[in-house]
């Protein structure tokens, strides 16, 4: 049995980087007209403008990216789900609170730029499109056409995009498979510098929320009267969702950078780790803890003695780190609260309005066989619709949800039954889209962000099965050893 090292995620040049090479003038042009259309509008306080501006020009960069230099579209179209929302805050604390807010379309529309691989690559194998995939985007075009005829609005067009385009951008690395090893490096050197920057502004925020961070909070308070979710704007008192809209949303993209930090082998993954596990703990998303510690395992149940021997060896530098950090008065309070709602869920508040939630909305879901469309329907009954379960029914009906049921189900199947690829990354990137689907009761895992991290991943793994066989994994094992 061959022996796989830990991933050192390096780069090699493809075809396309090297042609971006000769369009850094086109890019250049596209980034540089586009930031200073942007900075007059600021100046100028058209906020109207800017804030259709923002993900307009995203996309513009983007789709230049995407063709001119490929694997730099899938940096920056991450770098873009990890900062829009905090750009977002910025704006409105600068010109005013606005909701829906079009900024927020930045990533989504960037990430549907991926289904241009639907339309293959020149000199590139042509691949048949995963059955996960396909189920799962009948489902929601199937949603689409249901919601256009009963009670068209502007949110069918959001509602599919945030569907959609997360599941479009995952597929683009299976149909680009031929790019998976530049693909797995961009990835993985996007997460060892997003895990530190994202973890210290979260401790940051913790400590003393920015101006932007707080007049958002109490902005979401008055519109919506849900912030308390969030905790006060106040310091100490935050539940942390960092550069993110929300504590669930950002706990997916961490628990996600540290299940892949795990395997990937750089001298700054401790240092990068520990703000990473300290500002896990603050967004107190119990599902997200749950969802890591299966990760670890999953990724443990196929790792050779040697992975896992480094795997302890971080784990014990880390927490040795984190513990002295957790131990604070303030952290500790917030973290064993949290945490010692497991030991008694009949008395935990959250768990039982979840189960209140089911008892009352599972009928009325049940009731409405095609669904309420795309529409946000705030709070149903009472009740802020945090499962995926009923936010799939509520979004796509029963034809739409059971053919996204099956499309999730095929998916979890073919990564569980893949075998024979000895890529370290591979096998993180299963343990991650299994381990986000698992959140599924506890919040809609399918959209936005958690359902980009779905999608890229699972793309991920499977593009490896294409790319990745035993000998793939001997080769990794003697040069990067």
């Amino acid at each position: 049995m061959t022996e796989t090292a830990a991933y050192v995620p390096t780069v090699e040049p493809v075809r396309g980087e090297r042609r971006a090479g000769s369009s850094w003038l086109l890019i250049a042009l596209a980034a540089g007209l586009s930031g200073v259309a942007l900075a007059a509008l600021w100046l100028t306080a058209h906020d109207a403008l800017l804030r259709v501006a923002l993900p307009s020009a995203a996309f513009v960069v983007g789709f230049v990216l995407y063709l001119s230099a490929p694997v730099r579209y899938v940096e920056y179209t991450l770098w873009l789900w990890f900062l829009t929302p905090l750009i977002r805050r910025v704006v409105d604390w600068r010109f005013g609170y606005v909701d829906p807010n079009f900024v927020l379309l930045a990533p989504l529309i960037v990430s549907g730029i991926g289904g241009v691989a639907l339309l293959g690559f020149p000199g590139q194998q042509r691949r048949r499109i995963p059955p996960a995939f396909v189920l799962c985007g009948a489902a929601i075009v199937y949603a689409a056409v249901i919601d256009v005829i009963q009670h068209p609005s502007t949110e069918t067009i959001y509602g599919l995009a945030d569907w959609l385009c997360p599941l479009l951008f995952g597929l683009h690395f299976y149909l680009d498979a031929d790019r998976y090893k530049q693909y797995r490096a961009a990835v993985s050197k996007t997460f060892l510098l997003a895990v530190p920057v994202m973890g210290l502004y979260g401790v940051y925020q913790f400590l003393a929320p920015p101006v932007w961070d707080r007049y958002w909070l109490e902005s979401l308070y008055e519109a919506q009267g849900i912030a308390s979710s969030f905790g006060k704007p106040e310091p100490l008192m935050v539940r942390v969702w960092s550069t993110m809209n929300a504590p669930g949303p950002f706990a997916n993209i961490m628990m996600t950078g540290l299940l892949l930090l795990l395997v990937l082998r750089s001298p700054f993954k401790i240092p990068a780790a520990v703000g990473g596990y300290l500002s896990l703990l603050l967004s107190a998303v119990r599902s997200a803890w749950l969802s890591y510690l299966l990760g670890l395992l999953l990724i443990l149940k196929t790792a050779n003695p040697r992975v896992i021997a480094r795997i302890c060896l971080s784990a014990v530098i880390v927490t040795a780190c984190v513990v002295p950090l957790a131990a604070n008065t303030h952290v500790a309070e917030v973290v064993w609260k949290r945490a010692d709602s497991f030991s008694d869920l009949s008395r935990d508040e959250s768990f039982q309005d979840r189960t209140n939630m089911y008892r009352t909305l599972l009928s009325d879901a049940l009731e409405t066989p095609f669904g309420y469309g795309f529409k946000d329907r705030g709070d149903v009954k009472g009740f802020a619709v945090d499962s995926g379960i009923l936010a799939t029914l509520f979004a796509l009906g029963w034809v739409g949800s059971l053919l996204y049921g099956a499309g999730i189900l095929t998916l979890c199947f073919r990564l569980s039954q893949q075998r024979g690829v000895a890529d370290q990354f591979a096998t993180v990137s299963k343990a991650i889209a299994i381990a986000v689907v698992a959140q599924v009761i506890g919040g809609n895992v399918f959209v936005n962000a958690t359902g980009a991290m779905l999608w890229l991943f699972g793309g991920m793994a499977l593009a490896a099965g294409e790319q990745c066989g035993p000998e793939f994994g001997h080769f990794l094992s003697q040069a990067e050893r």
